[in-house]
């Protein structure tokens, strides 16, 4: 496909302003703070509030909102399940709590009045379990992509830096 010129300008231009905008000129550290700070609140159990909490905190620490708001995508509806599962085991761990099974509930009952009356306080135990794990996973994973892309973010740099100069 061949591009006329001014097409190719406009583009170019385009391509520019948007890595601008998602903070491609920024310190690393401030690329990693914005989209680690998304990922911690994607994990936490607050379902419904992410983007809210995100921009908030992205505002008032002065972060790139969209770095923040791309992080907050990473515990979406297809990884929910997953993060999860382990959320519950790492809140279990954490709480020292015994494995409450929801195997044994009458499910063939699961809309009358008498299922939910058994599965009450197991559900609410569970439902502890998963907000303690998905807190304390929030902490992890915030941390961890800090780290990690903090390190990835320097060492990108350093190599773009090297090649510009000639150095190799």
């Amino acid at each position: 496909m061949h591009l006329q010129p001014e097409t190719k300008l406009k583009l170019h231009a385009f391509h520019r302003r948007f890595l601008h905008m998602l903070g491609r000129d920024d310190p690393p550290e401030l690329v990693a703070a914005s989209f680690a700070l998304g990922v911690a609140i994607s994990f936490t159990p607050l379902i419904g509030f992410h983007w809210v909490i995100a921009l908030l905190l992205a505002f008032v620490l002065r972060l790139n909102k969209i770095d923040v708001l791309l992080g907050t995508l990473v515990v979406n509806p297809i990884t929910l399940g997953p993060v999860s599962w382990a959320g519950i085991h790492v809140g279990r761990f954490v709480l020292r709590a015994r494995h409450e099974t929801v195997e044994r509930l009458p499910w063939h009952e699961f809309f009358h009045r008498e299922f939910w009356t058994q599965a009450g306080p197991r559900m609410r135990t569970i439902g502890l379990h998963w907000a303690v794990g998905m807190f304390v996973l929030s902490f992890v994973a915030g941390a961890l992509t800090y780290v990690l892309l903090v390190g990835a973010l320097r060492r990108k740099r350093d190599r773009e830096r090297t090649s510009f100069l000639g150095l190799h």
